[in-house]
């Protein structure tokens, strides 16, 4: 039976939510950790009751109105204005925090009125930008061939909107993704140092660390809005790229080790960067510049190399907590975090917990997994980012995606 566009889109959305709901949802736990982070818990459920809702009835709207359709420089302009709002409320509201000693009543007055004039402003773009996004991936993953039955399943669905924080647990003598706690968005630095402490006193044998994060793959997916358009892109596809493995082997496996999690992650890095790209080209009309495949450029030996400087800490980390010496670990990674804050990066805490986070991604410095070369050379040897997804989309296991390699490799001998 053929359905409208929105009622398709709907009824995709309400069977994906219910089985991420029936699947997803954790097992209650009253532990001394919950329970100091209960406050601040981020409630996946609640978000996609409201969400989810908000999404069909503004589509359902849409459909009975018509809609009138836009020009390219319209999207464009539109989806640009959105993104420099995101990232210019992000910078009022810092003020607003933070403000100056001399600050007068009436300064303060014309801050809040620009910050709520803007909100307006933003809030009357939001659901056109993200049907425009939505509307302009999908036809870039249709283009790939990432479609099933009916079309690009799942439908691509976002909201642009501040993201989560994410609570991440390392032990202290070794560097492993040991547990993640969601947190309410908004938490300024000050706040996060009070809780990371808070926790710390709990469970003394625990690094942790509060990070931001710019999206995440629920549904719809959440995308920060704060960060510029060709972020949001990018992160848009990435989360939507987890959404379409999880009916695949890739993805239905994602937590069945560290190397399936970090597989699945680089995959979605290295095709959403690649996805988000063409959508750029096709929104903006220009091309995305990237560094061309094969050898990376000599380095300008004058320079600081985040990359490379990040990769060291790792491993000289790592080789301090494998010789047993947790302190002076430790006291390393906080020297070398100075450093990088003197080079302009500004990390608030590098710890055991950083790295398991940022190590997750293996084409990340933070990582010394070798999952980031194996999967850059897969998608060097497939024709197009279509090819290389539903290919790498079918390994259940890691060994699986190396073995495959291996064959690659031998079949040139």
């Amino acid at each position: 039976m053929w359905w409208p566009r929105w009622r398709r889109k709907g009824w995709w959305g309400c069977a994906l939510c219910l089985a991420l709901l029936l699947l997803g949802l954790e097992e209650w736990r009253s532990t001394p950790v919950e329970a100091a982070l209960a406050a601040y818990r981020y409630s996946i459920v609640d978000w996609e009751v409201s969400h989810l809702s908000d999404k069909l009835a503004r589509r359902m709207a849409r459909a009975f109105t018509g809609g009138g359709a836009k020009s390219e420089a319209e999207e464009r302009a539109w989806a640009e204005e959105f993104f420099r709002l995101g990232w210019e409320l992000s910078n009022l509201r810092r003020e607003l925090v933070f403000p100056p000693a001399d600050r007068s009543a009436w300064e303060e007055d014309t801050l809040r009125r620009e910050i709520a004039a803007k909100e307006k402003r933003k809030s009357e773009l939001q659901g056109e930008v993200e049907e425009i996004i939505e509307n302009r991936l999908s036809r870039v993953a249709a283009q790939e061939g990432l479609t099933w039955g009916v079309g690009v399943f799942p439908p691509v669905d976002t909201v642009f909107t501040s993201s989560p924080h994410l609570l991440v647990a390392s032990p202290r003598d070794r560097i492993v993704r040991l547990a993640d706690y969601l947190l309410n968005p908004g938490l300024d630095d000050e706040e996060k140092a009070a809780l990371e402490e808070r926790i710390g006193g709990l469970e003394p044998d625990w690094s942790v660390i509060v990070v931001n994060i710019g999206g995440l793959s629920v549904y719809p997916s959440v995308v920060a809005d704060r960060f510029g358009l060709h972020n949001a892109v990018e992160i848009t596809a990435h989360e939507w790229l987890h959404s379409w493995l999880v009916f695949r082997p890739l993805g239905r496996n994602f937590g069945a080790s560290g190397e399936m999690l970090t597989l699945n992650e680089t995959v979605a890095t290295i095709a959403g960067r690649e996805l988000g790209d063409a959508v750029m080209e096709a929104l903006t009309g220009e091309p995305v510049a990237r560094p061309e495949p094969g050898p990376p450029p000599e380095p300008d030996p004058n320079a600081f190399d985040f990359q490379a400087e990040m990769r060291e800490t790792r491993l000289r980390a790592d080789e301090l907590l494998a010789a047993g010496n947790i302190e002076e670990a430790e006291a390393y990674m906080e020297e070398r975090r100075r450093v990088f804050v003197e080079n302009g990066h500004l990390i608030r805490k590098l710890n055991q917990a950083y790295f398991a986070f940022h190590g997750t991604y293996a084409t990340s410095g933070a990582s010394v997994s070798p999952i980031g070369g194996q999967v850059e050379e897969l998608r060097r040897r497939s024709g197009s980012v279509g090819e290389f997804l539903k290919t790498v989309a079918e390994f259940g296991t890691y060994q699986e995606f190396l073995d495959y390699l291996e064959g690659l490799r031998g079949g040139e001998g």
